[in-house]
């Protein structure tokens, strides 16, 4: 778990430092003294972000308000878009609470159209087939995992849930339709576009990509089609 913490320079800072690193070998924080000094950090990726009450703080959340991180970490603090600062050793409970009841960080919705219009595009560049019905919501799927990448380390619990709620149907038959969905496009869909998008990254043995595969490949390039907008 890589947390920021922004906070004044004094001890209070580094009590906090201590306090998250206390928490477990997992957890691993980032202490910054300066609003550019965080958003600098966030871009090497953070799933958590501390704003402890000073200026910088406030200057940051303003920054991010108006202009977040492709990837937002969740952002605690006063005024902040996840909620208000708690204790270090509440945070563990707290972030499996949000896994738990299916909550991205506030600010990740914003760039969801976006990243959502170029998944479409792309997702058409391979030839998906539109008949499936996967295909309601896999530009959907796709977009949600650029903006919040953990969710492609457990499909089963995470994004197949998310999924689900999000366009009434059950994990278990958003999972068989993606399927469906890479079957049909690995057998019917542009082979020119398949060799080109996948290259080596699939076990000739299996010849199709798994689910997974397949996200993880279409999330870094959207990844990249972002970046290079933003």
């Amino acid at each position: 778990m890589e947390c920021i913490v922004l906070a004044p320079p004094d001890a209070q800072g580094r009590q906090w430092q201590y306090e998250i690193e206390n928490l477990g070998e997992d957890w691993q924080c980032t202490l910054s003294f300066s609003a550019e000094q965080a958003a600098l950090r966030m871009q090497e990726r953070a799933d958590l972000l501390l704003l402890l009450p000073c200026g910088e703080s406030r200057l940051l959340l303003d920054a991010l308000r108006t202009k977040p991180p492709l990837a937002p970490p969740y952002i605690l603090g006063e005024d902040a878009p996840d909620g208000p600062l708690m204790a270090a050793e509440a945070l563990p409970g707290w972030l499996q609470g949000q896994r738990d009841a299916l909550r991205l960080p506030a600010l990740a919705e914003k760039h969801l159209p976006a990243v959502r219009e170029i998944a479409t595009a792309l997702l058409r560049s391979l030839e998906v087939p539109q008949r499936l019905r996967g295909w309601a919501f896999l530009p959907d799927m796709c977009a949600l995992t650029v903006v919040h990448p953990p969710l492609l380390c457990d499909l089963r619990h995470g994004l197949y849930p998310l999924l689900a709620q999000r366009h009434g149907m059950t994990a278990t038959g958003v999972e068989r339709s993606l399927r469906l969905c890479v079957e049909s496009t690995w057998t019917h869909g542009s082979l020119a576009a398949l060799e080109r998008f996948f290259g080596c990254s699939v076990d000739p043995e299996k010849g199709k990509p798994t689910n997974r595969e397949f996200l993880c490949r279409v999330q870094e390039r959207l990844t990249l089609s972002m970046l290079r907008l933003m």
